[in-house]
């Protein structure tokens, strides 16, 4: 008996030696696992892009291959730190229509729509520029290099004067009608490594009752579209689903200073 007990107590105490180990290892591999809904996750997560999809060219990181910095367009930097700034860095200006065009302001070389497309005024939002470059440098760890025109979304643009954006409706816009697509993502795990943050997580699209691998690519997802009804309710898709059908990415950021700045994103 006291064998077999000395001998249980030897089985034992390796198998634990080897989960240490085992720990140890994926410790140094992955890195210290993070909460998933932390503040810090969440934050991140908010910098891959908006849901809406007509703002900012939507989830334009999720591509079929790795996307860098270099890979997004500045306009689309613009406005992808403008949908992060807080609303107290926005200021309403209001400009009095035209007088020799209806429904139209005019703005130094710029030109914008009266509200709604009706009304006898416009109401711009300025932001300057130091404020938006603040949040474009947490987003990207970088400065603002070229002050472009940007859309928000089709029917909103910014223009660039005197050290501020200001922010008004097209006075004419176009809008493609159709079968809008969804995406759905959902996080997998967290780990920070060093001075690096890394989320992991699964992307689906769906248009044209389709499933797609990415949001910019083309390559379809069969086996997911093999599951989809024929109708556009898609309430039934959950995180397993996503899990099973999606495709897993990989989005790095990096810290500077007290900050953790976007730095790539990859399907794996």
């Amino acid at each position: 008996m006291k064998k077999n007990k000395k001998k249980s107590i030897i089985v034992t105490g390796i198998i634990i030696i080897v989960l240490i180990i085992i720990a140890l290892a994926l410790f140094l591999i992955n890195g210290q696992r993070l909460n998933t809904n932390s503040t810090t996750v969440n934050k991140l997560y908010n910098y891959l892009g908006s849901n809406d999809l007509d703002r900012c060219s939507g989830l334009n990181v999720y591509g079929e291959e790795l996307i860098t910095y270099d890979d997004i367009d500045n306009a689309t930097r613009l406005c992808n730190a403008y949908i992060l700034l807080e609303e107290e860095y926005l200021e309403e200006v209001i400009i009095e229509e035209d007088k020799d065009k209806e429904n139209v302001c005019k703005f130094d070389d710029f030109t914008y729509a009266t509200d709604k497309y009706e009304e006898d005024e416009c109401t711009l939002t300025k932001i300057t520029k130091e404020d938006l470059n603040n949040t474009y440098h947490k987003l990207y760890g970088k400065d603002i290099s070229e002050t472009d025109e940007f859309l928000i979304d089709y029917s909103t643009v910014c223009n660039f004067k005197d050290d501020a954006y200001y922010c008004g409706l097209l006075e004419t816009f176009t809008k493609t009608f159709g079968s809008e697509p969804y995406t759905f993502r959902a996080i997998k795990e967290a780990y920070k490594k060093g001075d690096k943050i890394i989320i992991y997580d699964y992307f689906i699209k769906i248009a044209n009752y389709e499933c797609y691998n990415s949001y910019t690519g083309k390559t379809a997802n069969n086996n997911c579209t093999n599951e989809l009804p024929e109708d556009e309710n898609y309430d039934f898709i959950d995180y397993d689903f996503i899990k099973k059908y999606g495709t897993e990415y990989k989005h790095v950021f990096k810290k500077q200073n007290d900050n953790y700045y976007w730095v790539s994103s990859e399907p794996i």
